[in-house]
């Protein structure tokens, strides 16, 4: 009888909890991104009859509905919105060792595949971003590993759409999983039946249902680099420092405005007013703009407290304030 453990099973073991554990202390390490901020400021921090109101499409239900309850146990902060995410990153690990399992057998084949295909999320971040995308790969190569071992259709069928209400971007992927699946049975009526059935209807309920109020284009979410997301991690820390708990009006720009708003919501401010776009109208107490935008705050006389490569932080004189 083949033993259970082999120096390359413990290999791949120790390859997937290193893996696991990077994407960990990723997710309590990295400034929160701008993508992520948006998720949660449109359509986790609203109440559900608010989401339901809103003309906003949200393209990742599930995860948004995961982080919901995520940040509800947990209170806001990084790890928590990226909490869903890495415990579908266990879901990912766990399926691709079953696949390689099936196609490979137990040997150094199996330990290189494991390897190769876990160490994706190190490149693409996937359990350590708080969007959902690396939701929807786990569900959609768990489909894949029951698939390969010949498991319940109609649970795969549920899984690709699943993986779809997680997140859009896996619509084209789990199309594709599913339509392979038919050209390796070549049997219509169980495909239609077991799979096509069961993941339209999980992505009607779950998915077209609650989208089918939004009447307005998505916004873009901010993208921000690494050091971006820093560099205003550091603005909105002399922010704070700044304005502590008083009642205060903060404009941002478009990059800033919805992190600044879970910045709010992290450490409860509740002083603060909600971050307002459109700075360049309106009066407010202090403003976080572009580096670019040191002209424009010059002359309005106002009193720069923080500025680096990309982003300035300002606020009024005391006698307009």
């Amino acid at each position: 009888m083949e033993p259970r453990y082999t120096v390359s099973t413990r290999l791949a073991l120790t390859a997937l909890a290193a893996i696991l554990g990077s994407q960990i202390y990723e997710a309590v390490t990295v400034p929160i991104g701008g993508d992520e901020a948006y998720l949660y400021d449109r359509f986790v921090r609203p109440t559900i009859r608010q989401v339901l109101s809103s003309e906003l499409p949200n393209r990742n239900v599930l995860y948004s509905v995961l982080e919901k309850r995520s940040v509800g146990l947990f209170h806001v902060s990084p790890f928590a919105v990226r909490l869903p995410g890495i415990l579908f990153g266990i879901l990912y690990l766990w399926s691709i060792w079953k696949i390689a399992n099936a196609l490979l057998g137990v040997g150094w084949r199996f330990a290189a595949g494991v390897m190769i295909a876990g160490a994706l999320p190190l490149y693409f971040g996937w359990f350590a971003h708080g969007t959902g995308t690396g939701a929807a790969m786990s569900l959609l190569v768990c489909a894949i590993s029951l698939a390969v071992r010949g498991q319940n259709l109609n649970l795969i069928g549920a899984l690709i759409g699943l993986s779809i209400c997680t997140s859009t971007i896996s619509a084209i992927p789990g199309a594709l999983v599913a339509v392979s699946m038919l050209a390796i049975s070549r049997r219509w009526w169980t495909w239609c039946n077991q799979v096509l059935i069961p993941s339209s209807v999980v992505v009607w309920m779950v998915l077209v249902l609650p989208m089918s109020h939004a009447h307005t284009a998505a916004e873009a979410s901010p993208g921000l680099t690494r050091s971006q997301a820093a560099h205003l991690r550091e603005a909105l820390d002399t922010l704070r420092a700044s304005a502590g708990q008083d009642h205060v009006r903060i404009a941002a720009v478009a990059t800033a405005e919805p992190i600044v708003n879970f910045y709010r919501a992290q450490h409860r401010a509740n002083g603060w007013e909600r971050a307002a776009r459109g700075y360049s109208s309106g009066q407010f107490d202090y403003y976080l703009l572009s580096a670019s935008d040191s002209d424009w705050a010059s002359a309005r006389h106002l009193i720069v407290l923080h500025q680096d490569a990309d982003f300035l932080l300002a606020r009024q004189p005391a006698a307009a304030m």
